[in-house]
């Protein structure tokens, strides 16, 4: 890339106070999943303002901003809209949609996860035209809608729209990351006999079952990975079908979190588990093992359902795309940018799933997601920006 460090580094500079203000009016700007219409609304609006040649929007409410390059392969920065629910405003140190600054740090839901870097990352092709550079190919700024529900906005993406590259930018604290750990969602229903609680004996309480499979989980030994380390498992969700106090339950649905590395399969998944159940499983007592699924219904009003299966990905370090980035955003900043990898689902799942080469790049600590902690140094936010351009105008082979 022979673009002049200098004059770039400069033009970052210059917009940095617009940038900032962006990501502030993102952060004020609630947008749980479902609920992305306004801030969709904002970004299209920015991306016009800021002079892309095309905007547009897909069926799901998905944005779409195109900027022309030359004939190397496509590039994608990806960066999704919504974010999860704040909680008990009391808590937060400042308020969760307040977007305030102070010394330096931006608070607020979203900070980090995701509203500070899709600032950054809509404002790079600003910075790209201001320097009179055209990227080495076609370029998109994809943001979609209900990642948190599971990449819904990102898996619809993947069946009409691609790229050859993509850039996950979630936070990263600017360091590069090569893929993350995947998750099902596991369904235990655990059928008993229902009776009146004055009689327990009469029937056949689920409840101890489901206890005895909960002690005997805590040690099932899970599938280790050289990269991400081990799969982890974690019970979330206990449901009965019973509401009153004075009955014992006939059904038990539990439901699991199970945490994936790219080498643990699902059908291994489930033939554990459910062996498991079925050793816990006594007299006439039934258990069965089933993938969640999960509705959700778009801001443009689309209703569907997802098995609530997300993949994991890695991308190996030698591959030339994480090799080229890592040389180039290390020149750019002036430090060596190391790899690592997520813990987390991200939308670099469907995209690897899809065929596409992707990584991960982005300001903020991603320990403070989705917690009442949740803030990004300007700083920060203000390198990653140039990060985005140097990304686009690298060279991708």
């Amino acid at each position: 890339m022979n673009t002049s460090m200098t004059r770039l580094k400069q033009i970052v500079k210059k917009y940095k106070t617009d940038m900032v203000a962006f990501a502030q009016k993102l952060i004020q700007t609630p947008s749980l999943s479902g609920e992305e219409e306004l801030i969709a609304q904002i970004v299209q609006d920015k991306m016009k303002k800021l002079g892309y040649d095309d905007v547009s929007t897909d069926d799901y409410g998905n944005i779409i901003g195109y900027i022309k390059g030359g004939d190397a392969p496509s590039l994608m920065l990806n960066g999704h809209l919504d974010h999860v629910d704040p909680g008990e405003e009391s808590t937060w140190q400042y308020p969760p949609f307040s977007g305030e600054i102070v010394n330096g740090i931006m608070w607020g839901r979203g900070a980090v996860d995701i509203k500070g870097p899709v600032a950054a990352m809509v404002y790079a092709p600003a910075v790209i035209k201001e320097l009179h550079k055209t990227p080495p190919g076609d370029t998109y700024v994809v943001a979609p809608v209900m990642e948190e529900l599971g990449c819904v906005g990102t898996k619809h993406l993947m069946t009409h729209f691609k790229t050859d590259l993509a850039v996950v930018c979630e936070p990263s604290r600017n360091t590069i990351r090569l893929g993350n750990r995947g998750g099902v969602g596991l369904d235990v229903t655990v059928t008993g006999k229902s009776v009146h609680a004055s009689i327990p004996a009469k029937g056949l309480n689920p409840h101890y079952i489901v206890a005895d499979f909960l002690h005997k989980l805590r040690t099932l030994e899970m599938v280790k990975h050289n990269v991400f380390g081990s799969s982890s498992v974690a019970p979330t969700l206990y449901r009965t079908d019973q509401s009153s106090f004075n009955v014992t339950p006939g059904e038990i649905r539990l439901t699991l979190d199970w945490r994936t590395v790219p080498n643990d399969s699902l059908h291994s998944i489930t033939k554990r588990v459910n062996s498991l159940l079925q050793r816990c499983i006594y007299a006439q007592a039934k258990g069965k093992v089933d993938i969640a699924t999960f509705s959700f219904k778009t801001y443009t009003g689309i209703s569907d359902s997802h098995p609530a299966i997300f993949p994991s990905c890695y991308l190996p370090p030698e591959h030339p795309f994480p090799t080229q980035a890592q040389k180039t955003l290390s020149i750019a900043f002036k430090r060596n940018v190391p790899f690592d990898v997520w813990h987390f689902i991200t939308d670099a799942g469907p995209m690897m799933d899809a065929g596409i080469p992707t990584i991960g790049f982005g300001p903020g600590d991603e320990m403070l997601a989705h917690t009442n902690q949740e803030h990004i140094s300007i700083n920060q936010l203000t390198e990653a920006l140039l990060g985005y351009a140097t990304l686009c105008l690298m060279d991708r082979g």
